[in-house]
């Protein structure tokens, strides 16, 4: 059975990214905040891969309901669920404001989360045993 992941994004570019590039693992993906919960209540996870600038939008606010803080504030007021398994948390956003805040706020919680940006391979580039570019 393959791990699963649930990846937060809005983008075409990065669902086709993520859907091509983790065989490893089983992924769904959410586009939006409220899906986003509604899976992370649903089901155990492996891996969550959170956006912060959703709807479209660069460099949201990160006191904007519609971003990706908004989940991490959600597990904040909630706490984790009892029943479900907690994930690692991969912050692939560009703002690399919210990156910190969310990072830094799963942290505090005692969550692994850390900054995992999407890099997009190309014919040209160079890679590494474990995939990073040169």
């Amino acid at each position: 059975m393959k791990a699963k992941m649930l990846f937060v994004d809005d983008r075409t570019k990065r669902i086709h990214h993520a859907l091509n590039n983790f065989p490893e693992f089983d992924v769904t993906i959410a586009t939006c905040v409220p899906e986003a919960l509604r899976q992370l209540s649903g089901s155990d996870w492996d891996v969550v891969s959170l956006d912060h600038d959703l709807n479209g939008h660069d460099f949201q606010d990160p006191d904007t309901p519609t971003c990706g803080m908004e989940i991490v504030r959600y597990i904040e007021k909630t706490g984790w669920p009892v029943q479900r398994r907690i994930p690692e948390f991969w912050i692939h956003s560009s703002n690399l404001f919210a990156v910190h805040l969310m990072v830094v706020r799963l942290s505090a919680m005692g969550m692994n989360a850390w900054y995992k940006p999407i890099v997009y391979k190309t014919e040209n580039m160079q890679y590494n045993e474990k995939g990073i570019p040169k």
